[in-house]
């Protein structure tokens, strides 16, 4: 076989490898990491920011208990200054009941107004933790969309390449005997993308391992247009 098709099925496996590389990249970008990365890190963020605002539920489930309280006292303090001053109640043992649960009442609601200032101030206090958590989410959110804006414009770019070299590699590939594309195409699915190597000496540039006597004798005395592979590797050989 023509030294030159053996020429052109080197340039197409150093095509094939520039195309393996491209789809290595396209898949492995770094952009891709750094996203997985700041995906990783808005979730653990997240989680703080979720357990933050658990605590802040918490609190405000005490404050509307506290309010319902309040309001209950306030209205139950209301009918008794009405029945105190309505004259509905004229008995003294009753006024003076009336008097000392109004009291009663009037302690309790300042007791829990206190307890409701102090809920307050502990949610002031879970916001102040809570906001810069959700800044930091925020600004991870917006990294995260200008990396993926990266990603998608460095890979149009690998899809470009891809697609350029594959037009060059067709022209190029059917130069080659199909049996001989064939075997290269097997080959090379096995042999991380070099299926072809020259034979440099006695020793196959494919694996670099040194052929013995026997095998190199029988490979001088093939016709030049035979194809010969490595035994070794198994890679097609150039002479």
């Amino acid at each position: 076989m023509p030294t030159s098709v053996y020429e052109h099925l080197l340039a197409v496996q150093d095509l094939d490898l520039t195309l393996l590389q491209l789809r290595h990249k396209r898949g492995h970008h770094p952009i891709r990491t750094k996203i997985r990365e700041t995906e990783a890190e808005t979730d653990r963020n997240q989680l703080i920011a979720d357990e933050i605002g658990m605590r802040r539920a918490s609190l405000e489930s005490q404050q509307s208990d506290l309010d319902d309280e309040v309001s209950r006292i306030g209205s139950r303090r209301s009918e008794i200054d009405a029945k105190l001053y309505d004259g509905s109640v004229v008995a003294t043992k009753d006024l003076l009941a009336l008097q000392d649960e109004a009291k009663m009442l009037r302690e309790r609601q300042v007791s829990v107004e206190d307890d409701e200032l102090e809920i307050m101030e502990q949610i002031e206090r879970v916001d102040e933790e809570l906001a810069p958590v959700q800044e930091t989410i925020r600004s991870l959110v917006a990294a995260k969309t200008e990396y993926e804006v990266a990603l998608a414009a460095a890979l149009m770019e690998i899809d470009d390449e891809i697609d350029r070299l594959n037009e060059k590699r067709g022209p190029m590939a059917e130069a080659i005997p199909s049996d001989l594309l064939s075997d290269y195409d097997s080959l090379r699915e096995d042999l991380g993308g070099v299926a072809v190597a020259r034979l440099v000496g006695n020793t196959c540039d494919g694996c670099h391992m040194t052929m013995s006597a026997v095998a190199f004798d029988q490979i001088k005395r093939q016709p030049d247009d035979a194809v010969i592979n490595c035994d070794q590797c198994g890679r097609i050989l150039i002479r």
